[in-house]
């Protein structure tokens, strides 16, 4: 059996695990020209992200790896409109399939944190937008949170809006589907999700102890509203509480690697540009792990 040298080429392999475990059509369409299968388009997409290319630097890029392009089997050079048409058209419950795919290749998650980050949607610079009179004080961002598992420092799910609302909405959305795809023993949260609702949701479905920080720490327990509040005040441990600063280091670490900004204009693309930015940096991190033993097995179920 070879071995795999190039890192790129593992990121194929990872991308083509994922797309296997969702069980991704090879064609959305009856009427497909079939010149481009839907898992090379996805793994174009995905190492666009890894790249931080646009589409044009992309398909450059590809025209000269050959060893790449032969790895993937691309026989013919996309069009960067293939691959806007294709991303424009993706259905939601595909993208969950991809998120869900990374259930079995990570390890099970026991400590989860939660809390969102903001991507740009303006590149332009503060002088530049004063020059042509453009209001720069607040610019317009894509808010994304995030639940995070802070032992691996792995995104396990994500949901981006562009308008600016409070963390609880997002947030509540995201605990119900990690009701149904995680068992975690500890979740991690700043005051934003001070939420007698969150913390019912936590206690009674999750089953899990909420070291979230409550607004008021300096009033009697007794006057705190919120029987569940008022519970998880008592065992509430601040020293263990800091560990959710590891989602703010994932936060960090995801905006260097990736970069903090969206370069797509659309809402839909901006989102998918996001949710591609995910699983880079998963597959990133899969692979700074040493998870490399699932290459392997890549490997024999590709030759078998």
């Amino acid at each position: 059996m070879e071995i795999i040298v190039s890192k790129y080429k593992k990121v194929t392999d990872f991308c083509y695990e994922l797309f296997r475990i969702a069980e991704l059509p090879l064609h959305f369409s009856k009427f497909s020209n079939k010149i481009y299968s839907t898992y090379q388009k996805l793994f174009l997409l995905v190492y666009k992200q890894f790249r931080k290319f646009t589409y044009e630097e992309l398909l450059t890029d590809i025209a000269d790896n050959i060893s790449l392009r032969e790895y993937l089997g691309l026989v013919k050079i996309p069009d960067f409109t293939t691959l806007i048409k294709f991303a424009k058209k993706l259905p939601l419950e595909l993208l969950e399939k991809l998120m869900s795919a990374f259930q079995t290749l990570i390890p099970e998650p026991k400590r989860v944190a939660i809390d969102a980050t903001g991507i740009t949607l303006d590149n332009a610079s503060s002088h530049y937008c004063k020059r042509i009179g453009k209001p720069y004080k607040k610019r317009p961002f894509l808010k994304t949170t995030f639940f995070v598992d802070i032992d691996n420092y792995i995104i396990l799910l994500h949901k981006s809006r562009r308008n600016n609302r409070h963390d609880t909405i997002d947030a509540k959305i995201l605990f119900k589907k990690l009701s149904k795809k995680f068992n975690p023993e500890t979740i991690y949260g700043d005051r934003g999700y001070d939420d007698e609702k969150i913390f019912e949701f936590i206690d009674e479905t999750l089953r899990a102890e909420p070291l979230i920080l409550q607004r008021r720490i300096d009033i009697q327990n007794h006057r705190r509203k919120g029987h569940y509040r008022r519970k998880h005040f008592k065992t509430f441990d601040y020293c263990e509480y800091l560990q959710r600063n590891k989602i703010e280091t994932t936060n960090s670490m995801f905006k260097r690697r990736f970069g903090s900004s969206a370069k797509s204009r659309g809402a839909k693309r901006q989102k998918l540009e996001v949710f591609f930015r995910v699983v880079a940096y998963n597959i990133d991190r899969l692979i700074r792990l040493g998870h490399e033993v699932i290459l392997i097995f890549v490997r024999i179920l590709g030759v078998a």
